[in-house]
Formats: C-alpha cells, sequence, structure tokens
C-alpha cells in the first residue's frame, strides 16, 4: 500500500472512530475520556495527511476559521461559552 493510500485507510478509520465514541456518548452517557482520546488520533492524522498529501496548513486553517465562522451565524455552538478561538478558557 502507498503512503498516500494508507494515510487515507488510517484517516478514515480514526474518523470512524470519533463517530463510535459520540454515538456511545449519546446511547450509553459514556464519559468524554475515550473520545478525548480518539480526538487526539484523528488530530494526529489530520497533520499526517497534510503533511503525507502535501496539504497546506494554513489553507486548512483558513477552512476551520471560515467554519467556525458559519456556526457562528447558523448554530447556537458559538458564543455560548467561555472559550476562546482556539479553544482554551478565557
Amino acid at each position: 500500500m502507498d503512503v498516500k493510500t494508507e494515510t487515507l485507510v488510517i484517516l478514515m478509520e480514526e474518523c470512524g472512530e470519533v463517530i463510535q465514541e459520540c454515538s456511545k456518548i449519546l446511547r450509553f452517557g459514556n464519559d468524554a475520556d475515550k473520545l478525548h482520546k480518539e480526538l487526539g488520533d484523528l488530530f494526529c492524522m489530520i497533520k499526517l495527511t497534510e503533511d503525507n498529501l502535501n496539504l497546506d496548513f494554513n489553507k486548512t486553517f483558513e477552512y476551520s476559521t471560515d467554519k467556525y465562522n458559519k456556526l457562528k451565524s447558523w448554530s447556537n455552538l458559538v458564543g455560548n461559552s467561555d472559550r476562546s478561538r482556539d479553544g482554551r478558557t478565557v
């Protein structure tokens, strides 16, 4: 398997594991520790995907900021907590 294929397969697997943990929290009331671990794994794979597929981190961050701003306008997720844009408590 080439690096691109392996990277994308593992990225898909990690996305699936995050989805699974979200489902378990909703279904069984699991605590978020396992979700936290899976998000870390996904974060790692996002970085490796950028590296292995020659994607620009700055462009990824720009898209992330665009999504954040859309959520700010169209959802109740942004602006309802004491957290800054980077997720740290202010």
